[in-house]
C-alpha cells in the first residue's frame, strides 16, 4: 500500500493534488508545529498578470509552539466575502469561474474555527471534484510518536504501507533517516513536472494555486494534468 503524508495548506498547488493521486492513503500530517506566513495559510493567484497572495488570517494559541490542528482561523480579520471578491475579480474573465463557486465558495462561507479544518475540507472537495478516491486520515488521530523521519514512519507503520511517497524536496534529510531502509518501507520521491495550460497572462505562471487552473481550464482538463493523463491544458 502506497502512503503520502504532507501538511494541510491553503488552496494547494496542482502538484500537491497529483501526490494525493499517488496513494492509496494520504495522511494531513497535522499535529507538527506550525509555520507563520507559510503555505499552511496562503497562497497565490494570479490577477492582472501579476501574482497575488490569498491569506487566512490566523489566531496562534500557544504562539510559536502551536501545532497545526490547534491553530485558529482569525475570525475578527476573516472575511470570505472580502477573499470571494479576491477571486472574482482575478477570474472574471475566466470561462470555468464556476468551478470553484459552486464547490468551494459554501466552505469559505462556512469556515470551521480551526485552519487545518478549513484547508482540509478545501482539499478533499477538490479532490473530489478531479475524481481522486484516495483515502484521507489525519496525523493527530494515529497517535503516532517521534519526529521528522521517526514521525513519518511511525505513521507508515501504523497504516501498514509498504511504500512511502514523498515530495522531492524532502529526499535530503530522508535519506540521512536509516528509519526507512531498516524497516523495509520503501521511499519513492514524487517529481512532479508542473504542465502549462491556458492562462490568461502575458506569459504563463507555474506554482499557483490549483485554482488557476480550475478557473482557467475546468474541471476535467484540469484532472487530466494532475494525474498525467495529457501534457497541456486547453
Amino acid at each position: 500500500m502506497r502512503v503520502a503524508i504532507m501538511q494541510p495548506t491553503f488552496l494547494p498547488w496542482m502538484g500537491y493534488f497529483s501526490l494525493i493521486n499517488s496513494v492509496e492513503k494520504f495522511v494531513f500530517l497535522d499535529n507538527v508545529q506550525f509555520e507563520s506566513r507559510s503555505w499552511q495559510q496562503r497562497n497565490r493567484i494570479l490577477q492582472n498578470n501579476e501574482i497575488q497572495w490569498i491569506t487566512v488570517p490566523v489566531t496562534l494559541p500557544s504562539g510559536r509552539a502551536t501545532k497545526i490542528n490547534d491553530v485558529l482561523i482569525n475570525q475578527e480579520h476573516y472575511s470570505s466575502a472580502k477573499l470571494k471578491k479576491t477571486l472574482i475579480h482575478a477570474y472574471a474573465k475566466s470561462n470555468w469561474t464556476h468551478s470553484i463557486t459552486e464547490s468551494l465558495y459554501p466552505i469559505l462561507d462556512n469556515s470551521p474555527l480551526q485552519l487545518s479544518t478549513l484547508n482540509k475540507k478545501l482539499i478533499v472537495s477538490i479532490s473530489k471534484q478531479l475524481g481522486i478516491e484516495t483515502e484521507f486520515l489525519h496525523a493527530g488521530t494515529l497517535n503516532a510518536q517521534g519526529e521528522k523521519g521517526m514521525l513519518l514512519l511511525d505513521i507508515c507503520q501504523i497504516l501498514g504501507a509498504d511504500t512511502y511517497i514523498s515530495p522531492l524536496g524532502s529526499k535530503i534529510y530522508l535519506e540521512e533517516f536509516s528509519g526507512f531502509r531498516d524497516s523495509g518501507i520503501q521511499i519513492e520521491y514524487q517529481n512532479y513536472a508542473h504542465p502549462t495550460y491556458s492562462q490568461i497572462s502575458k506569459s504563463f505562471v507555474s506554482h499557483l494555486s490549483i485554482i488557476d487552473a480550475l478557473c482557467n481550464i475546468g474541471t476535467e482538463d484540469t484532472a487530466h494534468l494532475v494525474k498525467g493523463e495529457i501534457t497541456d491544458g486547453k
